[in-house]
């Protein structure tokens, strides 16, 4: 299927399913979410590539790898790609995790979960911080697509639309959600859909 020739589809977007580590599978709201999209993104932090098994039997799965969780002994995913160029209904997609990867990256990581501790949330600016971030560094893309900070976020940077699905992983003081983005026409279209699944991690 050409999808960059179709003039209107439906992406399914998510992001930080941290399988086994922090689920054990995904839950059954993650794949209602997505039924009938015509194909899914996943920004990363899949942990195990073989869990995306699922998704594939909704649509074709295009995922990228995330960043390392010492605590988890988890690589996030590094066999698949750092990141994907996708053309999809004539707009140029591009996903990737967000992180800075490095002792940078590191940091950054420690940093945002000791703010968390002393009940001070910068996730929005975080959000914000990796967006500009990565339009400098992909000019040409239409839409961008990350995770990384485990919170939803929509924003329009000039021309490019970026979006962060938030965490399908029960996250502390956020609710898990996924995305629905709709290509064709003028503008894209994007939805974010909570998940009830509860705060403790799928048995």
């Amino acid at each position: 299927m050409d999808l960059d020739a179709k003039p209107t589809l439906v992406a399914g977007i998510l992001s930080d399913t941290h399988i086994p580590y922090r689920m054990k599978r995904l839950p059954q709201a993650v794949l209602d979410g997505l039924k009938d999209v015509d194909l899914v993104l996943h920004a990363g932090d899949v942990d195990k590539p073989e869990a995306l098994a699922p998704l594939w039997k909704i649509a074709p799965v295009h995922a990228v790898r995330g960043n390392v969780h010492v605590l988890d002994l988890s690589s996030g995913g590094a066999s698949l790609p750092r990141s994907i160029e996708l053309h999809l209904a004539g707009r140029r997609v591009l996903v990737t995790h967000g992180h800075l990867p490095g002792l940078l990256g590191l940091w950054l990581k420690g940093r945002d979960v000791m703010l968390r501790l002393l009940d001070r949330d910068e996730k929005q600016r975080f959000n914000q911080r990796i967006a500009c971030r990565l339009v400098s560094l992909y000019p040409d893309a239409d839409v961008i697509v990350f995770g990384h900070t485990h919170r939803a976020h929509v924003e329009w940077l000039g021309d490019t639309l970026l979006i962060n699905p938030g965490a399908v992983c029960p996250t502390f003081r956020e609710l898990p959600s996924i995305a629905r983005m709709t290509l064709g026409g003028d503008m894209p279209q994007v939805q974010i859909i909570p998940l009830d699944i509860g705060r403790r991690r799928v048995p």
